[in-house]
């Protein structure tokens, strides 16, 4: 099974992971695309605060894998939110803890 890639903002620290869980860091939009294109199985995005968020939708429209999107924060479920709308599911409003979450879901499907 490959490993889950977890993708945050630079700023935020990761919370504990499985020891095969590859987490990246990006300061940018066009680092999380990249490190979207190199995806070759699920990811776990958080992209809070990196702006140029129709250049992400775009890279995870291209993946054949599951991404689930975590928002930090509370969400509505109904303002625009191309990143949102792009992955396959969100979790938002947990913290940081939404990001071992989403890593313990895609794991226990797989």
């Amino acid at each position: 099974m490959p490993a889950v890639l977890v993708i945050l903002p630079a700023a935020v620290a990761p919370p504990p992971l499985p020891e095969d869980a590859a987490v990246r860091a990006c300061a940018t939009a066009a680092e999380v695309a990249d490190a979207l294109s190199g995806a070759t199985g699920d990811v776990v995005l958080c992209c809070e605060g990196l702006g140029g968020v129709a250049e992400v939708a775009d890279a995870i429209g291209a993946l054949d894998g599951t991404v689930i999107a975590v928002e930090l924060g509370p969400w509505d479920g109904e303002s625009h939110s191309p990143v949102s709308a792009a992955a396959s599911g969100v979790i938002a409003g947990f913290g940081i803890a939404g990001v071992s979450a989403a890593v313990a879901l895609l794991r226990e499907r797989a």
